[in-house]
């Protein structure tokens, strides 16, 4: 009887590791499930259009751009203000009149990183050791309803995010990480919904975010998402005053 036990023991633990996915397994099936690594490195340019919003009575307008290497632009408009975030690469600036900052100022150097970590579309599993990041399996945790793998993610830098993957689809569906607001350092988290497919990649439609400490949550729906539209560099540079922006053309 022992015998058969140990039998069925060593049998159950061979099916585990037999089922067992490793992190380069995982992250090459995520990334096909985007649509694949040609796919999303054709994309040289993106232009993401939709609405944000911090509950019923606050509700704007957000256009983000971005365009390789490293260049992106944040635009929000609400109640007649916009604030715009930039970065060209290498330096970046922010005109925030809701903060009463009405001129453009460089981006603190926490404020950068958070901006470059955004600006890479291709985002941190593709071609992660080129990249010098560094990426562990912390094994399966439900979001929502959903088994996920959790992937800890270490930058170049030193920063450290959590990334989800859904077991069934492989997409994304929550971040964990730190952000930069106000010069604080602040812990987020965002999920990532309504995938769709634009021109062969994937893209989530909806992302919800939350601050810790904060009970205000974020909601963005996107309704346009536009693949390699023609981006001027200048898009990227400091700034102009709130009251030169223009809308770009759709």
């Amino acid at each position: 009887m022992k015998k058969v036990v140990t039998l069925l023991a060593s049998l159950a633990l061979a099916a585990s590791l037999a089922s067992a996915q490793t992190v380069d397994e995982i992250i090459a099936k995520s990334i096909s499930a985007r649509g694949g690594s040609e796919k999303i490195k054709a994309v040289q340019s993106q232009r993401l259009t939709g609405s944000i919003s911090f509950g019923p009575d606050a509700e704007g307008v957000l256009i983000a751009e971005m365009k390789r290497p490293g260049k992106m632009r944040e635009q929000f408009t609400m109640g007649g203000k916009t604030m715009i975030r930039t970065t060209d690469g290498v330096s970046g600036w922010v005109v925030n009149p809701f903060a009463g900052k009405d001129v453009p100022q460089p981006l603190s150097a926490d404020e950068m990183r958070t901006m470059s970590q955004k600006a890479d579309f291709d985002r941190p599993l593709i071609d992660y050791k080129a990249k010098g990041n560094h990426i562990e399996l912390l094994g399966k945790e439900k979001v929502d309803a959903t088994d996920a793998y959790k992937l800890k993610v270490t930058l170049k830098d030193g920063q450290v995010r959590y990334d989800y993957i859904d077991s069934i689809t492989y997409q994304e569906i929550k971040w964990e990480g730190k952000i930069v607001a106000d010069g604080r350092e602040i812990e987020a988290t965002s999920y990532f919904r309504d995938y769709r497919n634009v021109e062969g990649v994937m893209y989530p439609f909806l992302i919800e975010s939350e601050t810790s400490g904060s009970a205000t949550k974020q909601k963005i729906i996107f309704q346009k998402v536009e693949i390699n539209p023609p981006i001027d560099d200048s898009r990227f540079g400091e700034p102009e005053s709130p009251s030169a922006v223009e809308t770009p053309a759709k």
